[in-house]
């Protein structure tokens, strides 16, 4: 998925970070900004390249404190190619796999395709990108507070050096926030998360399609919970195979499902890849959040990015796409002259079909993978991608929802109104 190395989902394991000497040697910011981008992620990283595209700002400052290393991250998504990312993606593929129990399907995606950028990538395009525009810099730091002053922010950054860490203040019109400073208090709902587990691998003989990926294979072990295995080939012999459990963190022993999910990913290898000649290269273990609340809003000049903002579905846990759009309309406002706060597109719609889904997820494991099963079956791959990308037309989306079966919905939902429990929900969880 998406959590680095391959993942199709968006964020990595943090681990400890070095400080870049470049960063650690350069003089502490002083004076006003443009802009502070909090947090070096996806989220930060994409705004300030979509910033420096657009000509905006003649002092932009994005500070990180590296504990979550991109070298450790990369984000997968499907898109026309058009967005400004695009051409700095290390792969791309046309087709992609589609499995369940008795079925498997190979769709195209044209006009789409599925790309990856790794996470030095996107450093990379982000120092390409800010190299022409001298006001912008990026300093090791955290932001610990933004403060209202007059038209703009009072902005507090605890920078990491080599000698120790010192506090300095900035001021800045704009700060965006992808870290979250202030949060609110998180909901008392049980956490809905994706629980992944991959190993990277080498085969002794040509095994893998490099031009086609595994988005969903629903042929692993349903026990814990709704699980898929994702399959992104990077040769004929190599590929990250990954698998996926949607997880509740009142129900779903998160310790004791690792210690079975390497068990389980060989399984799929030894059955679906169908062979035993392979080494492990690589691991890739953490999890996705997926947002069950209302994204942050807008405070003054204090503007939420990433998934603070609400761009990662809650039902995929994709959104690095959402993530370009909204940085580009962030760009395309300040360079009108218009507040950022009204970039964010109103996925209200998406957000209700997402939760109702994740309740079937959570109540009814076995119905949601025949829900899933309808969607891939019964749609083409681009009808499908857009559907998920939240770019379908409302007839699209009237005809898509036509091939699915919607009365697990209202009958999971009725089962919870009544008190009880859904058909195929589990008495207890390990």
């Amino acid at each position: 998925m998406d959590d680095t190395g391959a993942h199709p989902l968006d964020t990595r394991p943090a681990d400890t970070h070095p400080v870049p000497t470049s960063a650690a040697s350069a003089p502490a910011p002083r004076g006003t900004f443009d802009a502070v981008i909090a947090g070096a992620g996806a989220a930060g990283l994409s705004l300030a390249c979509h910033l420096a595209n657009a000509g905006w700002g003649d002092r932009v400052l994005l500070v990180d404190d590296g504990s979550h290393p991109l070298e450790h991250r990369s984000w997968a998504w499907w898109s026309t190619g058009a967005e400004l990312l695009a051409p700095f993606a290390s792969s791309a593929v046309e087709h992609l796999w589609l499995a369940g129990e008795g079925w498997r399907r190979r769709v195209a995606l044209e006009p789409y395709a599925y790309r990856r950028i790794t996470g030095p990538q996107l450093s990379a395009a982000t120092d390409r990108l800010i190299g022409g525009r001298q006001g912008y810099r990026r300093v090791v730091g955290s932001v610990r507070s933004a403060s209202r002053d007059g038209t703009g922010c009072r902005v507090e950054i605890e920078l990491t050096e080599p000698d120790g860490n010192r506090t300095v203040e900035v001021t800045a019109r704009w700060v965006f926030d992808s870290v979250g400073l202030g949060a609110q208090a998180q909901s008392r709902s049980p956490e809905a998360y994706l629980d992944f587990y991959g190993l990277h691998v080498e085969c002794e003989t040509d095994a893998f399609d490099p031009g086609t990926a595994t988005l969903m294979d629903f042929r692993t072990d349903q026990s814990a919970g709704a699980a898929f295995v994702y399959v992104l080939p990077t040769s004929a012999r190599r590929a990250l195979v990954e698998r996926t459990v949607f997880a509740f963190s009142d129900t779903y022993d998160r310790d004791a499902e690792i210690t079975r999910h390497e068990d389980r990913v060989r399984e799929y290898v030894r059955a679906h890849v169908n062979t035993l000649d392979y080494r492990v290269t690589g691991r890739e273990i953490g999890t996705i959040a997926l947002p069950r609340g209302p994204a942050a809003t807008p405070a003054g000049p204090v503007i939420p990015i990433g998934a603070r903002a609400g761009m990662v579905k809650a039902s995929t846990g994709y959104g690095f796409e959402r993530i370009q759009r909204h940085s580009a309309a962030i760009a395309g406002c300040l360079d009108r002259g218009v507040s950022p706060g009204s970039a964010a597109r109103d996925h209200r719609w998406s957000r209700a079909l997402d939760h109702a889904l994740l309740r079937v997820i959570r109540h009814d494991p076995t119905t949601a993978v025949e829900i899933f099963a309808a969607l891939l079956t019964r749609n083409s791959g681009p009808r499908i991608l857009a559907f998920l990308d939240e770019d379908a037309s409302l007839i699209a989306q009237l005809r898509l929802f036509a091939t699915l079966p919607l009365a697990p919905f209202a009958r999971a939902h009725a089962h919870l109104l009544s008190g009880g429990r859904p058909r195929g929900a589990p008495a207890h969880r390990i």
